[in-house]
């Protein structure tokens, strides 16, 4: 009986030890996920559209511009944040604040695939490929809960947008 509890123990113990051995695998408990290929990175900082924007407003520290409207779609205030060469607009929901879009604002800034204000169609197509809705101009890259959108002025690019789909942004 002795040495079946002492196994138990050893047991218990092994087991404790394991669980803190470390999360190897996993991502960390700050890392914004994306539900989506198309997430913008700026200053190393992944801004995944309808991701809780707290956590990635600490990352990149103080706009260089801020504004707030109500919200024509929620409850609340939608507020914009502008920072060097782009600019973030969030929605509110449950009492916290959403990535609803990205805007490229200049040719400083560019898309993680390399695409900026400037690129060509050829660039655009070479690193999103062909599948994408033409609306006028506008192509529109779509998966999961994000979809890019590039508009042209001719065979340039004059536009670069990151926006959120949900059940009331579409």
């Amino acid at each position: 009986m002795k040495r079946i509890i002492t196994v138990m123990l050893i047991m218990a113990m092994a087991f404790s030890f394991a669980a803190c051995g470390g999360d190897k695998g996993k991502a960390p408990e700050n890392e914004v996920k994306s539900n989506s290929k198309y997430t913008f990175m700026y200053k190393d900082t992944g801004l995944p559209m309808n991701a809780d924007f707290a956590s990635v407003h600490e990352k990149l520290g103080e706009e260089s511009k801020y504004f707030e409207a109500t919200s024509c779609a929620f409850e609340g205030l939608d507020k914009t944040y502008t920072y060097d060469g782009i600019e973030i607009v969030t929605y509110p929901k449950d009492d916290k604040d959403y990535i609803s879009s990205v805007r490229i604002l200049d040719d400083t800034v560019s898309t993680p695939e390399g695409i900026t204000i400037g690129s060509t169609k050829e660039e655009v197509k070479a690193a999103y490929g062909e599948d994408f809705e033409d609306v006028v101009g506008q192509w529109n890259y779509t998966d999961g809960d994000a979809e890019l959108s590039i508009i042209f002025k001719g065979e340039e690019v004059l536009s670069i947008s990151y926006y959120a789909i949900n059940d009331l942004i579409k």
